[in-house]
């Protein structure tokens, strides 16, 4: 080995790992490696980190480390004596072809001349300068190279500690945010609760006020029975009488019984008010998806739109095959979708004037003759809308009027066996039945019920996507 490789390993010894530079305050970790002391803390982002060493990623722990002096001071040495023995070596080169001192060097060829390497022809049109000069100069090159290595590492350095910091910072503002956050849902919390709450309490007091009507027309109802049964006791008398008493009672009796003969037994009607719920709607849209009609399953009376969003009757049937997926008889149409888990929500906008009958059926849902509401194949509600007033029927088949229903939406959890019907202008609640066990491929449901002679039906639209 030369000298020269003799001083590249001793640099080498030197130098630190991380910085690349000559090692300052030298540690020693207990693998065996060393390091600058700042170097190596700087691996050590925080109090909590662990630190390894940056050679073998050995765990380092706090008596692993130790001041190696010995190296700090042939460090020192090495340093000033670099140099110079650079400079011996430069001064022991000679010419391998001329035997002479290599006191040149050129620019051009990138290597050491002597005399009569610099009179040769092949150098002379090269930049030629003295050895000293020519190491100035490269000298004054690398330290210029070496400032702006410095400046760009200051630069780095400066980055990292910036990082640092905004590291400590994100960690500080993810737990406000954390906390600004749950206090805003815990607001929205208490909003709903209170306004459940009310609600809740409007519809007890709404009950009371049923039951109460409930009981007064009992109350009546079984005073009228009595009346009733008074009145045929009094007729039945008057049938055992003699012709003449007969003849001559019947007028008062008929008079008397008259007014209660034309009374009709009335049910009282039950008030249901509605309650908007806040946010409903926006928590259903984020399941929305993009329902279309089937053409398949499309009653021939039925006839869609080119987008198959659109369905509306027609009194003269189309000419289609009367394939197995075609309802033949009542007047309905599948959704294209399939559903066999998740969650999801789609609304129909339903004309005025218009029976319909929406909701969900299994994909193996009968399509030949009759299909009956009460149907477990079918979870559906009907309605139909007429001036001021909708009419509503839901699968117990309980009947109540409510306020016009331009839009229903339609929610169908799977998993959760729970379907539900909204009036999607006043965000309330419609029905919701009581949850069941899907099996199977489920689809939506779209009918204007069975034909009937007396009523024309208008048309069914599914609503687009809303991206808000």
């Amino acid at each position: 080995m030369d000298a020269r490789d003799l001083i590249e390993n001793l640099k080498a010894e030197l130098t630190c790992s991380i910085c690349l530079g000559c090692i300052i305050d030298p540690v020693t970790v207990k693998c065996g490696h060393s390091f600058c002391t700042g170097c190596l803390l700087q691996c050590k982002e925080g109090d909590n980190e662990t630190l390894n060493c940056p050679e073998c990623r050995r765990f380092i722990r706090p008596g692993d480390l130790m001041l190696n002096k010995k190296l700090k001071n042939l460090s020192i040495t090495g340093k000033r004596l670099r140099s110079h023995l650079l400079q011996s070596v430069v001064g022991l080169t000679t010419c391998d072809q001329h035997g002479e001192k290599e006191k040149f060097f050129c620019e051009e060829d990138q290597r050491l001349l002597c005399d009569s390497c610099l009179l040769a022809p092949e150098h002379k049109d090269h930049h030629v300068l003295p050895l000293e000069t020519a190491t100035d100069k490269c000298k004054d090159k690398l330290q210029e190279t070496r400032n702006i290595l410095e400046k760009k590492e200051q630069e780095f350095k400066t980055a990292l500690d910036k990082v640092r910091r905004r590291k400590t910072r994100c960690k500080e503002d993810t737990h406000d945010l954390k906390q600004s956050l749950m206090s805003e849902y815990v607001k929205m919390h208490e909003f709903l609760w209170d306004e459940e709450h009310e609600y809740l309490k409007r519809l007890d007091q709404e009950s009371r006020d049923n039951l109460v009507k409930l009981e007064e027309r009992k109350a009546e109802l079984s005073q009228q029975i009595q009346n009733l049964q008074r009145m045929i006791v009094e007729v039945e008398e008057n049938l055992d009488k003699a012709p003449l008493e007969v003849l001559q009672d019947m007028t008062g009796t008929l008079e008397k019984n008259e007014e209660c003969l034309l009374q009709k037994p009335e049910l009282p009607s039950l008030g249901w008010s509605t309650y908007s719920i806040t946010a409903l709607r926006e928590m259903l849209m984020s399941f929305q998806r993009d329902i279309t009609f089937d053409p398949e399953s499309a009653n021939p009376h039925l006839t869609l739109s080119e987008d198959l969003k659109k369905v509306k009757y027609g009194s003269v049937p189309q000419d289609l095959p009367n394939n197995k997926e075609r309802f033949d008889y009542v007047l309905a149409v599948l959704g294209a979708q399939t559903f066999t888990s998740g969650k999801h929500y789609w609304e129909v906008e339903v004309g005025e004037k218009t029976e319909w009958e929406l909701g969900i059926c299994k994909d193996s849902v009968s399509r030949k003759g009759k299909l009956s509401f009460s149907s477990e194949d079918v979870r559906t509600l009907a309605g139909c809308t007429s001036g001021n007033c909708s009419f509503i029927l839901n699968s117990h088949n309980d009947f109540q009027s409510i306020q016009p229903i331009h839009k229903v939406g339609i929610f169908l959890d799977y998993e959760k066996g729970h379907i539900a019907f909204y009036n999607v202008t006043d965000r309330c609640l419609i029905y919701s039945p009581s949850n069941t066990v899907f099996e199977g491929p489920l689809r939506p449901y779209f009918s204007f019920g069975e034909p009937k002679e007396e009523s024309t039906p208008g048309s069914l639209i599914i609503c687009p996507i809303i991206n808000e």
